[in-house]
């Protein structure tokens, strides 16, 4: 006899056709920064300061103030 595909799903592609099937699923909780440029913000803020530093370099003595722009 033929199961029905409300009984469990045995394969990923039977899950998805089956009407009864929620439209997405719970993801797992995670805990701390849920960023996925978690890792990287360390690089973003170094960027940061090196454009301020080449900001600082190219307006001093001036009094205009500082303007970060591309590191060239």
């Amino acid at each position: 006899m033929r199961k029905s595909m409300t009984d469990k799903a045995h394969t990923k592609t039977q899950e998805d056709a089956d009407p009864n099937t929620p439209p997405a699923k719970r993801a797992p909780h995670q805990s701390g920064k849920t960023d996925q440029l978690k890792d990287k913000e360390k690089d973003a803020e170094n960027r940061q300061e090196a454009l301020i530093d080449e900001g600082v370099e190219e307006t001093f003595p001036a009094s205009d103030p500082v303007s970060a722009k591309r590191i060239t």
